[in-house]
């Protein structure tokens, strides 16, 4: 009897899991398929109102021409792909560890942002492609970014992550703003900074960049801290360089999307598992392409400047809400540029002997007590250059002087004889 009755206990508990079983399944397999249903629909809304947002563009513009870094996943990707759908559109991509090659209406050049010498020739050629074609809607969408657990230290003496998501944007954006105010281009061009809502977890701040800028310390949260400087970047410079370049600086967030972006060393059996949540939790990679798209195509893109949007909304007026940052802000302007070396970079100062731009301790090698004076590698090499410039004056001075003197002993000798 109790051989009989422990079977029968266990048929019913082996019967009892198989039915939680077989309903934790079927519960599996309908939320998946709800989520993915629904995944597929907001998707295809979002690449219709992308199409038709570009189709009112071109109607308007005409010529539209777009510059996209990091394009070869995500964000970036989907948007390239997209845009390349209307056939008035011409779209330039940067993208890492890519062979250029160029197609009817799309062009591939090699970006590496942790080399400052490919950002340079990059921005050439995005200037290039940007000043060139009829007039229309000019964007370039700084999408590039990393977001890495730990991050080591680059060759300039910041981490991946600072030199990737801010200092080659930077680099980028700035080049273009110059060599636009030089050649007086008068087509506005956009640009479009795709920040993260994960600034606000941001403890950046004097003594955390000069930590940064000093020592090269890496932060506890290098991502959030790298995106808000984005922001304050923008505030403090979207007025100089709308007025001064013609480029209208904005910044975006997509919003949380679903990609693989900071889940690069996640399993991918993890991520398959993981799958039918994201897919309800997270914005398709379409919206947030959309989102990028939108904040670059609307009407106030090239009339107003410094301005930060989410998801299709206004957020805030970088310029006038970051204001009580300014000193932040242009402390981290000073810095990058001294990393950068943008003024030399710029101003097309000569080059080292490895053929790249001299970096502000590479200007000029001078004396010990000539370094109180002069301050800067930057001021140094202009007094050298001024120097040069008042040698070569004087020496055409005395050259004219040597040949008046000359040319009046001539005549007296071809006078004298005359008065005989």
């Amino acid at each position: 009897f109790y051989s009989f009755h422990d079977a029968f206990m266990a048929y019913q508990h082996v019967r009892c899991a198989a039915l939680l079983l077989a309903t934790g399944a079927t519960s599996v397999i309908l939320f998946s398929s709800v989520a993915a249903v629904k995944y597929l629909a907001r998707r295809t809304k979002a690449r219709q109102k992308l199409q038709e947002l570009l189709a009112a563009t071109v109607d308007a513009a005409g010529d539209v021409r777009v510059v996209i870094t990091g394009a070869g996943s995500g964000i970036g990707l989907e948007l390239a792909q997209q845009l390349l759908r209307n056939e008035c559109v011409e779209v330039l991509l940067g993208n890492r560890d890519e062979d250029e090659r160029k197609e009817e209406r799309l062009r591939v050049l090699p970006l590496e942002l942790l080399d400052f010498d490919s950002v340079q020739r990059f921005a050439q050629e995005s200037h290039r492609f940007l000043a060139s074609g009829s007039k229309g809607a000019r964007l370039l969408i700084n999408n590039a970014g990393v977001r890495e657990p730990e991050s080591s230290q680059t060759k300039f003496g910041v981490t991946r992550t600072w030199q990737i998501n801010f200092l080659g944007p930077f680099l980028l954006t700035e080049l273009i703003a110059r060599w636009r105010e030089t050649e007086r281009i008068q087509v506005p061009l956009c640009v479009i900074n795709v920040a993260s809502g994960r600034e606000n977890e941001s403890k950046l701040d004097d003594v955390l960049l000069d930590n940064i800028a000093e020592r090269g310390e890496p932060s506890s949260n290098e991502y959030a801290d790298s995106k808000r400087a984005l922001l304050l970047w923008t505030s403090v410079r979207a007025q100089s360089l709308a007025f001064k370049g013609n480029v209208f600086a904005h910044a975006v967030s997509p919003g949380k999307v679903d990609t693989r972006f900071g889940m690069y060393d996640v399993p991918w059996w993890l991520l398959l598992l993981s799958r039918p949540i994201r897919m309800w939790m997270y914005r398709t990679k379409a919206e947030g392409a959309l989102s990028v798209a939108a904040a670059g195509f609307r009407r106030q893109g090239t009339t107003r400047f410094g301005q930060y949007l989410s998801e299709d909304q206004l957020l805030e007026d970088l310029v006038v809400w970051r204001m009580p940052e300014k000193k932040l802000a242009v402390q981290l302007v000073r810095w990058a540029s001294q990393v950068t070396a943008l003024e030399a970079r710029g101003g097309g100062r000569p080059l080292n002997g490895l053929g790249r731009p001299l970096s502000v301790t590479d200007l000029v090698v001078v004396k010990p007590k000539e370094e109180d004076h002069w301050s800067t590698a930057e001021r140094r090499w202009s007094h050298e250059q001024r120097l040069a410039a008042e040698d070569e004056e004087q020496e055409a001075l005395e050259q004219r002087r040597s040949w008046t003197s000359r040319a009046a002993c001539q005549g007296l000798l071809r006078w004298l004889p005359s008065m005989r």
